[in-house]
């Protein structure tokens, strides 16, 4: 009996001590805030590589601008939390929510982007990911996680952007417009390209670019939609690399 005792205790210390392990091991993944404005599917996208082993990190924090009857995020997320038993949040954040310091057509207000920003930071997120946010950042969130004079390398990163054709070619174009400034140029070829965010449009140091090459009879939207793919699969793997020079993975 005593034995028994003795050994029941053992195995509950050991039980104990392989949860603690387990937990500080979930600890130290490194948390991911993203920034959207449409239907997420690129979020997805991240969102399944935290689960199937190709980006070791986690999405802490979604922020959205746009309300859930406009904007799919919403929709996709919860469905993805049911799915892998998650719990993303997803907020909203906007110049309507937050309208103190209002700037220009297209850019958040001041008070958006401080609570942009007190809600990453709250959220523990080691990095910031936009994709497909659509507003000009400003203030607060750009001066913490903003690239800024004197960085010069991807361990300096700590926001990037997603976007869908070459640069400079296809500054402040979105989507379809990018596509048609590639085939108009006849470039030959459209591009992911990932890069740091500054206070100018896409114009932050270029992270990774994987070009797509213009097929015969292309159109805009034959284009986007291979552009599209490729970013799903290739910017977690981007993510992961600033992650890895940031050294937020230890000694592994």
């Amino acid at each position: 009996m005593q034995l028994c005792c003795i050994l029941c205790k053992y195995l509950s210390l050991a039980s104990y001590a392989l949860y603690n392990a387990k937990q500080m091991v979930a600890r130290e993944v490194p948390s991911i805030a993203i920034l959207a404005s449409g239907s997420g599917s690129t979020a997805e996208a991240c969102i399944h590589a935290t689960q199937n082993g190709t980006l070791n990190a986690r999405i802490g924090l979604i922020v959205c601008n746009r309300t859930p009857e406009k904007a799919g995020i919403y929709d996709r997320v919860s469905r993805l939390n049911s799915a892998y038993g998650l719990a993303i949040p997803v907020i909203r954040i906007s110049g309507t929510t937050h309208p103190g310091g209002a700037g220009g057509r297209g850019e958040q207000t001041l008070e958006e982007a401080g609570a942009i920003a007190t809600e990453i930071d709250n959220a523990g997120c080691s990095l910031v990911a936009l994709m497909g946010y659509m507003k000009k950042l400003r203030g607060p969130l750009l001066d913490t996680y903003g690239w800024r004079q004197g960085m010069q390398s991807v361990a300096d990163v700590r926001m990037l952007n997603t976007h869908p054709g070459p640069l400079p070619q296809t500054e402040g174009l979105m989507g379809l417009q990018a596509q048609e400034a590639v085939l108009d140029l006849g470039l030959g070829y459209s591009a992911h390209t990932v890069h740091t965010v500054t206070e100018a449009y896409d114009q932050g140091m270029i992270i990774r670019e994987t070009r797509v090459p213009v097929v015969p009879n292309d159109t805009p939207e034959s284009l986007f939609e291979r552009v599209q793919a490729v970013e799903k699969a290739t910017l977690p793997e981007v993510i992961g690399y600033c992650l890895a020079e940031r050294g937020l993975y230890g000694d592994s």
